[in-house]
């Protein structure tokens, strides 16, 4: 229960020194103090509050309920700022924020370590070990300078992090790219953006001073990590240094209070001022981008992501974590291969894969764990591309089989007649080698879900021949799916042949005939040349 401070307090100073949770903060326009709510537990250990127990006046008191909804002139405007179309919105997308998001996902699973100064810390290797990046964790996000936490207090705060607050990650560095120097200047997001932003604000089961609650440790959270780099030169832009720095630095919390017909405060709204760390001088700067001496690196977030984290983080934290690895992973140009091992380290960390690897039976329930969190990152609409020779049919997960049954009739009873006559049937049992040959297995990439098409597209080259810019225009009339599936059906072409023809699944042709996704111009060139279309 949250306590508060009554009018007839003495300011004796007695109560605030014995708060273990530091919730007593004394005023900063007056005389006395006031018990944050968002940090008063009511002291569980013990049956009487320590700061009622010394508290001579008997001045604390239970804060009752706020009854009625929180609708004041006094709290900021809800205007959203980023998402302005609804769905995407450009962010910083370095590697600095990409591993402080790894951070906040993966937490202990990474290997922490004492440094020399016996502080908890964690190290990254960049540009195949050229260079390193450190991180710790701050004592006090509200303090100028920074404090380390220690091996114990540091994975002690570590245990209590939240892998939804990567989603507030994820939005300060949305609003990072909506100023011009985003480590000079600041800022402000409210408790009500947030909610828009992440749906905070559709979920009836939660008080207002719950929602504040979850909000402010998200922030705090975020705000705790520090950072040095030395990093080596890449292309034109020389080598640099950082000391250590807060990678989202916390200038000021606003709290917003509403007193009621008893005379008691209730917190009503919250309001954040945040500035990026020295980094973003490096890695978003667009004056000295083109100079050549510093990187301006984003790319664009989809609110879906963020959707799908605040509703699976529970039941698929491993699929959570997938996601927003993936998220930045299929960014990067050039291949995309990734094995089978790197999923399951990034999912559930190098501890728990060893456990699977040495321990009798462990394999099984991690296997399961597994396969059934690949298929919520497929539901989400990242379809993983199995590589035929080291994935193939018999180990891939069930779920894969299932989805390329066909919903026509005729059809799927084509699909069920050819599968009792093949060698490998879908009512076949695994392999017994299946986790063994599954460690080894790798997948080609993912395809990428609607939102996220705009990131992986690559611009063509300016320069081309007259032939092959006529050609592209041709290809870049789009297919639609409606299209496909007569010139299928005009061929007398089943979906499992179609794709077989094209080297793809049966379930991505059902999804393009669907409309489900767009194609690109590759695809277009090899399914006008399969069906003969002109």
């Amino acid at each position: 229960m949250v306590y508060t401070i009554k009018d007839d307090c003495i300011v004796c100073e007695s109560c605030h020194p014995v708060c273990p949770e530091g919730a007593i903060k004394p005023n900063s326009d007056s005389d006395g103090y006031w018990i944050d709510p968002t940090l008063c537990n009511g002291c569980p250990d013990v049956e009487v509050p320590r700061c009622v127990t010394v508290c001579s006046v008997e001045s604390l008191a239970p804060l009752q309920p706020k009854k009625g909804r929180c609708k004041s002139s006094l709290l900021p405007a809800a205007i959203p700022e980023i998402f302005l179309n609804g769905k995407t919105t450009p962010f910083a997308s370095s590697m600095v924020i990409w591993e402080t998001c790894n951070v906040l996902t993966q937490q202990q699973a990474l290997s922490w370590q004492a440094d020399a100064d016996d502080k908890l810390c964690y190290r990254r290797l960049v540009h195949r070990g050229r260079g390193d990046m450190t991180f710790r964790l701050d004592a006090d996000p509200e303090q100028v300078a920074p404090q380390p936490l220690g091996m114990r207090a540091g994975q002690a705060a570590l245990s209590r992090f939240d892998i939804r607050a990567a989603c507030l990650h994820l939005i300060f560095a949305a609003y990072a790219v909506t100023v011009d120097r985003p480590w000079a200047e600041s800022f402000v997001i409210n408790d009500q953006q947030i909610e828009q932003y992440l749906g905070l604000d559709k979920r009836k089961d939660l008080t207002k001073l719950e929602k504040l609650t979850l909000i402010k440790e998200w922030v705090y959270q975020c705000c705790r990590l520090l950072v040095s780099m030395n990093w080596p030169r890449q292309g034109k832009v020389p080598a640099f240094t950082l000391p250590e720095h807060a990678v989202w630095q916390l200038l000021d919390t606003e709290y917003f209070f509403e007193e009621d017909a008893a005379g008691d405060r209730h917190l009503i709204g919250l309001s954040f001022t945040i500035q990026g760390g020295l980094w973003a001088e490096r890695f978003l700067n667009k004056q000295n981008y083109r100079h050549h001496t510093a990187f301006y690196q984003y790319g664009t977030l989809p609110q879906a992501l963020l959707s799908e984290v605040m509703s699976n983080w529970q039941q698929h934290e491993g699929a959570v974590r997938l996601m927003l690895w993936l998220s930045f992973k299929l960014r990067l140009g050039g291949d995309h291969r990734m094995t089978v091992r790197t999923l399951l380290r990034i999912a559930y960390g190098e501890d728990r894969l060893t456990q699977a690897t040495t321990i009798r039976g462990a394999h099984k329930r991690l296997l399961k764990t597994f396969e059934g969190d690949l298929e919520a990152v497929y539901h989400y609409g990242l379809k993983p591309i199995f590589d035929p020779e080291t994935y193939p049919p018999e180990i891939q997960p069930l779920w894969t089989k299932l989805a390329t049954i066909p919903e026509d009739a005729d059809e799927a009873l084509a699909f069920w007649t050819d599968d009792a006559q093949s060698h490998q049937s879908l009512t076949n049992t695994a392999p017994r080698d299946k986790w063994q040959r599954l460690l080894n297995a790798r997948l080609l990439g993912f395809e990428s879900p609607e939102g996220w098409q705009q990131i992986t597209k690559r611009n063509p080259p300016s320069r081309r021949r007259k032939s092959q810019t006529q050609s592209t225009e041709r290809a870049s009339q789009q297919l639609s799916g409606s299209m496909i599936k007569a010139a299928r059906q005009q061929q007398k072409l089943t979906q499992r042949a179609l794709a077989d023809r094209l080297g793809k699944s049966q379930s991505w042709i059902r999804d393009i005939e669907k409309g489900r996704f767009s194609l690109n111009a590759g695809d277009q060139v090899l399914i006008r040349q399969v069906l003969d279309l002109q």
